[in-house]
């Protein structure tokens, strides 16, 4: 809005705000507002002239607001004309300024152009004149270079090759003209004089024909001053003279160690390692001061010597490793190890990072007949490429762990091979004169908590040597000759297996055993479990010290599956040695006539006697000499085997008399008592776990069942075939044949019944467990002893077996009708 319009306006915006403009303004408010009451009504008709008034006075400012505003709109156009006149006339005066600054711009070129060719020349003749000076300087300071260098100043020499090696950087590029090529050649000629000079100044240290002479002509003091002039060279001539210097020192040592010289064996390296002591101590004496401190002479004094040594020992184990001594091999390779890290920890400034350090400068080394000319090591760049002083920091930085000891691994078989066979003569020897001893072990059982394990003595010890090896070895390799070793440790494992079983009785032996037979197995079977428990042992300590790639690979799993195959076998000789026991109790029950036995029932028969007598005696050493754990696995092998034999000649006895059954059942009775307590009484108290009585009761109880059947007079054969479906099962047949009287029918019956209750047996025992069955199994023996009563007897007995079953969770309607043809389980 224009100022004229802004001025307008002026007056409202000094007056009181009205009301009315306000941003919230309410028409019922403010109505309200003016007029409270009704009596204030009576101000309405002067409230509306005054707003009238004011409507009238706003609509005639907004007339000629517009009035004046389309004036100034006329003007403002007008305006705008005369501004685009102006710029037009000022594009016009400035194109103008352009075209006559143009020929001022070409009338100055044409003005200075003789003064630019001037001026490039000028600076041509100046780059010219520099160039020459450089030139003259380049042939003053070389020519200095040389007579300072012939009269042996080297520390103003020092000085001129720094100036020489900058002034020659600048004509580098030039190097395709004639002259400066020349002066190049003579600047590389100058410095591999002087190079040569001062090699020869070192060496003369040393002795020898001339050397003198030399050292007369030698300033004062000049070993400072070469220093400096060899730094100024570069690093790489530096590392020439310390590696010449050494080779020359290296030559007394080579002189006396060198193959085939008498000094050259084995059986001399630690005069080795005392000849180099010697001669640092002799480098601190005579050359220490010819040498700043900084070149580290000792240091590649110490490196060339490992690689000379390293020669001489891979010559001499090459040719020589298949006589020599492996347990000289070892220690030499130990103190080569010791060695090696005491270089390393004195020149550990050097080798921080061994790990990053390039090692290619010496990979070369050990392909060398002799390292006469490791002077290679100090090729370094060529004459005429000095480095700037920024290099000149590079040290001499070699790896000297593994830089001897290395060369051994690949002749460390010989080693483990002589280590193999030290453990296997060990073995033999331990086994020759092997004896028992006892150990303890811990059992967390509540019924136990120490008990004593017998064991062989040559087991414990055998660990020892083998600990012994594995430490022996990882002091000097963690890699193939431990895994060697490992191996070398199954292997002898192998064999202690083979001894442990040689001790068992043969397969198939059939005569009982002494008491020292008896503890030889039990000591068998506590070495083979302690060798079990030891090896993961060993295996886990191999694992930590051998190299990763190797840690996959350590395992005896088969070694101890050989070893739990002995224990089987032991405990395999101990049942048979004590069923060999039992033979004679065993024949006195088949010669027994039970088709005729009319005695009276009432005391136990004579082999019964013999079998209780027996039994206590034979578990008394193995449970004195077993641990707890085999002796448990024992008497459950022992009572499978012993239920099994016990049925098979109740077979053998082939006719079987009532009261002859009578009789082997109540002999059954007091022979399952004796199963479950001789081994309590064996072991002096300690119970037998559940499982065992459980199995024990089971199936011992079977065979009551069958003598309860063949006890049993006649039966109705219909009833019992009716409740069991089926009576053709071959147990039928064999019970029948067992009776000693009764006609056919109540043989089937019989054994039929017997065939049910061995079924219904093992139902409710994979169902509820033993004790349960025991007493059904009881009540149904006795049923089957009242004769003729059956019939109804069987129908009692099935609903009881049915009340039971349902009391253990199985449905009513369970069938215990069998369908069955093969033999029971």
């Amino acid at each position: 809005m224009d100022d004229d319009l802004e001025d307008d306006f002026e007056p409202l915006a000094s007056e009181e705000p009205d009301p009315l403009d306000a941003e919230n303004f309410n028409a019922i408010d403010y109505i309200n507002k003016q007029f409270p009451n009704e009596d204030s009504l009576g101000r309405l008709g002067n409230f509306i002239e005054q707003l009238k008034v004011q409507e009238r006075e706003i609509e005639e400012g907004i007339k000629n607001a517009v009035r004046r505003q389309a004036a100034f709109g006329r003007r403002a156009k007008a305006d705008l004309g005369d501004a685009k006149l102006a710029v037009r006339e000022l594009f016009e005066r400035i194109k103008a300024i352009k075209a006559k600054a143009e020929q001022s711009e070409e009338l100055v070129s044409d003005v200075c152009r003789d003064i630019k060719s001037l001026d490039v020349a000028k600076r041509n003749l100046t780059l010219t004149v520099t160039a020459l000076k450089r030139l003259v300087m380049l042939v003053t300071a070389l020519e200095q270079l040389r007579s300072t260098a012939e009269c042996r100043h080297y520390e103003q020499a020092s000085s001129l090759i720094h100036a020489v090696e900058e002034l020659s950087g600048h004509f580098q590029e030039l190097s395709h003209v004639a002259r400066v090529a020349d002066l190049l050649e003579r600047k590389a000629a100058v410095f591999s004089d002087l190079k040569q000079q001062v090699l020869e100044d070192y060496m003369c240290l040393h002795g020898g024909i001339g050397s003198a002479t030399r050292l007369e002509q030698l300033p004062e003091g000049w070993g400072t001053a070469a220093a400096k002039c060899v730094d100024a060279i570069g690093p790489g001539m530096r590392r020439e003279v310390v590696t010449q210097f050494c080779l020359r020192l290296l030559e007394g040592y080579k002189d006396i160690f060198q193959p085939p010289k008498e000094a050259s064996g084995l059986e001399t390296a630690e005069r080795r390692f005392a000849w180099l002591k010697r001669t640092l101590r002799e480098y601190d004496d005579k050359y220490k001061s010819q040498f700043p401190e900084s070149w580290q002479v000792p240091c590649g004094l110490c490196d060339l010597f490992c690689h000379v040594t390293r020669q001489h020992l891979v010559e001499i184990l090459d040719t020589t490793h298949h006589m020599v001594d492996p347990e000289l091999m070892v220690r030499v390779l130990l103190k080569s190890i010791e060695f090696e890290n005491e270089l390393a920890r004195k020149w550990a400034v050097e080798i921080e990072d061994s790990e990053h350090f390039d090692t290619s400068r010496l990979s070369a080394m050990p392909i060398l007949k002799y390292p006469d000319v490791l002077s290679v090591k100090a090729g370094g760049k060529a004459s005429g490429s000095a480095e700037s002083n920024e290099n000149s920091t590079d040290q001499f930085a070699p790896r000297f762990r593994g830089i001897i000891s290395e060369c051994f691994d690949a002749y460390l078989g010989t080693w483990v091979r002589h280590e193999e066979k030290q453990l296997l003569e060990v073995l033999q020897a331990l086994t020759a004169a092997d004896k028992m001893v006892g150990q303890e072990e811990n059992d967390e059982d509540e019924d136990e908590v120490l008990q004593q394990r017998f064991l062989y003595k040559s087991a414990p010890e055998l660990f020892a040597a083998m600990r012994g090896s594995m430490q022996e070895c990882a002091r000097f390799s963690t890699h193939n000759t431990l895994f060697d070793i490992f191996q070398v440790f199954r292997k002898v494992m192998n064999q202690y297996a083979s001894k442990l079983s040689s001790i068992l009785p043969p397969p198939g032996h059939k005569l009982s055993l002494d008491a020292e037979g008896v503890q030889a197995i039990c000591c068998v079977i506590g070495t083979a479990e302690y060798c079990d428990e030891t090896l993961p042992l060993l295996e886990e300590s191999l694992t930590k010290i051998i190299s990763a790639d190797f840690q996959d690979r350590i395992g005896f799993h088969d070694e101890q599956e050989l070893l739990r195959n002995v224990v089987n076998r032991a405990n395999e000789g101990l049942v048979q040695s004590v069923a060999c026991s039992l033979d004679e109790a065993f024949s006195s029950m088949s010669r027994t006539n039970w088709a005729a036995f009319s005695q009276d029932v009432g005391d136990h028969s004579a082999f019964v006697g013999d079998i209780s007598e027996r039994l206590p005696k034979q578990f008394e050493p193995i449970a004195a000499h077993l641990s707890k754990i085999h002796y448990r696995f024992f008497c459950d092998k022992f009572v499978q085997s012993f239920v099994a034999r016990f049925v098979a000649e109740v077979h053998k006895c082939r006719k079987i008399s009532e009261r002859g059954a009578q009789q082997l059942l109540l002999d059954t009775a007091l022979i399952k008592t004796t199963l479950l307590e001789a081994p309590v009484v064996a072991g002096h108290g300690r119970q037998m776990p559940t499982a065992y009585s459980n199995y024990v009761l089971r199936e011992m109880g079977k065979a009551e069942i069958m003598l309860k059947v063949l006890s049993s007079p006649d039966v109705d054969a219909t009833s019992i075939t009716a409740m069991l479906g089926d009576g053709d099962d071959p147990m039928v047949q064999q019970l029948l044949a067992l009776r000693a009287s009764g006609d056919s029918s109540d043989a089937t019956s019989a054994g039929s019944m017997e065939q049910q209750l061995r079924h219904e047996a093992d139902r409710i025992a994979a169902a509820a467990g033993v004790p349960s069955i025991g007493s059904t199994m009881n009540y149904l023996g006795d049923a089957l002893n009242k004769g003729a009563k059956a019939s109804e007897d069987l129908k009692k007995i099935s609903g009881d077996v049915k009340k039971n079953i349902q009391k253990l969770g199985f449905p009513s309607s369970l069938n215990f009708g069998i369908k069955k043809t093969g033999p029971p389980g």
